[in-house]
């Protein structure tokens, strides 16, 4: 043997006793002895064995683990090694080089400070600093056609699953949503974002009668040269619920038409046009039972005035529907947006669940704003300065500055005083308010709003024992942000 083979072959064993070794590390870490027994953990009961893939058992799971991923069989399957890139505003997002997978972050936080003109007297409505929203979005998709969405949010007094579903995006004229979502009802609803409102709050009409978000299957496209919008799906019927109160399901479908869409710089392309109705049979506790004024369904316990409150043993029983038709433009610096929604609910009480009364709903809203810096808007969104506030030489800006306003009407029907759904020396069945503000955007990522309400009710409503009002104030200043 010439020295030069004697040395190859002396690394040769060297090499062996490395992979020797480096097994045998191996089968201790999986917890697997030379013998091929896996020897009895310190503490049967809670001990937990490493999994071959780098994870953990835990204590119910079965044993021995899962192999690990190889490429010679098809489970488990081995991760795709993909070259991505990463990009930040609006949001955190990581995406595929070939646009297959994409994973976003996005973040919407509201601090503010709500003042009432009858401060310390109503019950649970203070004069207080508040976090309306604190929501964390993740969405993306696993493959080009099928897409996700969740969002955890903590609101006002609660943390909650907010939106939990998944889209199958094959065609844009037919997508298909499953899960938790925005239901198709309200064009403030679907298709204004809450970060981009005009006014800190829905209307009135939406915030006490919307359907809200709820579980269900929905189809949405767009169609006619991506003139029309449609949206329409099958629901559990629980406003911004979680469990179906009943076996029926509800319909909701929305539709909306810019037929001067691809009108490029004409004076009516950003016109909106549509509606959109709900309806079903309730069979449950009233959601809500108290109506208030500047709050919407979730945490409304702690803001917003109450104005009526059906008595405790009030049910929804029978069926409920509402409509809404809606009209919006956007031109330059300006957006006019108005609703009218109207809609009926069947009640009863507990001790006579056969006698249902039909409550009558009417309720419109015009609201407007306009942004005095010179931004243009096609939509209602998140709004660009371009002049983001800073006070450094030679980037000096005042950010932008959008005055705002809005005019809600709301009548319920009278019936819910002389059927006994309600005391009428009490509460109110009418209420009309006007809001006006402004809104000052220091970047597209910071936002500040100042609004003044003036709620005026029908008849004295009840804010602490004894007391009675027919007026009711509020200012309110949010600041948001949002990535």
């Amino acid at each position: 043997m010439t020295p030069r083979e004697a040395q190859l072959e002396q690394r040769v064993r060297q090499l062996e006793s490395m992979v020797k070794q480096l097994s045998a590390q191996m089968q201790s870490r999986q917890g697997v002895g030379a013998g091929g027994a896996a020897p009895d953990p310190p503490n049967a009961a809670t001990a937990v064995a490493p999994s071959a893939t780098g994870g953990v058992s835990g204590p119910g799971q079965s044993l021995p683990p899962n192999p690990p991923p190889s490429s010679r069989f098809d489970s488990p399957p081995v991760l795709a090694n993909k070259k991505a890139s990463v990009k930040f505003g609006p949001g955190f997002e990581i995406r595929s080089d070939d646009d297959e997978f994409i994973f976003q972050f996005h973040n919407l936080t509201q601090f503010e400070y709500r003042g009432y003109e009858q401060s310390n007297e109503q019950g649970a409505v203070r004069d207080s600093f508040l976090i309306p929203r604190q929501w964390f979005m993740f969405s993306g998709r696993m493959s080009k056609p099928i897409g996700y969405f969740v969002s955890l949010a903590n609101g006002f007094d609660n943390v909650t699953a907010l939106d939990v579903f998944m889209d199958f995006d094959f065609d844009p004229r037919l997508r298909i949503r499953a899960g938790r979502y925005k239901a198709p009802f309200t064009y403030e609803f679907l298709v204004e974002p809450v970060q981009g409102l005009i006014q800190p709050e829905r209307s009135i009409f939406f915030n006490n009668f919307g359907q809200n978000r709820d579980l269900g299957v929905m189809a949405f496209g767009r169609l006619f040269r991506d003139t029309f919008d449609y949206a329409g799906g099958i629901f559990n019927g629980n406003r911004n619920g979680y469990i179906a109160p009943a076996d029926s399901k509800f319909g909701s479908a929305f539709v909306n038409w810019k037929p001067f869409a691809n009108a490029e710089g004409s004076l009516l392309q950003n016109f909106n046009v549509g509606g959109s109705v709900f309806g079903g049979n309730s069979l449950q506790q009233p959601a809500p039972a108290t109506f208030r004024t500047v709050v919407p369904l979730v945490g409304n316990a702690v803001a917003g005035v109450p104005f009526l409150a059906l008595n405790g043993n009030v049910r929804e029983s029978g069926p409920k529907t509402f409509w809404d038709m809606h009209a919006a433009y956007f031109y330059k610096q300006l957006a006019v947006i108005g609703e009218w929604g109207s809609g009926f609910q069947d009640y009863a009480l507990a001790n006579t669940p056969a006698r249902r009364t039909r409550l009558g709903v009417q309720s419109f809203y015009a609201q407007a704003g306009y942004l005095l810096t010179g931004e243009t808007r096609s939509s209602v969104g998140i709004v660009r300065p371009r002049h983001p506030f800073s006070l450094k030489p030679g980037t000096f800006g005042l950010g932008a500055w959008e005055l705002v306003g809005r005019y809600q009407h709301m009548d319920m029907s009278s019936n819910v005083f002389s059927a006994g759904l309600a005391d009428p020396n009490l509460w109110a069945n009418r209420v009309e308010i006007v809001d006006l503000g402004f809104n000052w955007h220091i970047n597209q990522y910071l936002k500040f709003y100042f609004e003044w309400e003036h709620a005026m009710f029908n008849q004295p409503v009840e804010f602490s024992p004894g007391r009675y009002q027919i007026n009711s104030d509020l200012f309110l200043a949010r600041m948001q942000l949002y990535f």
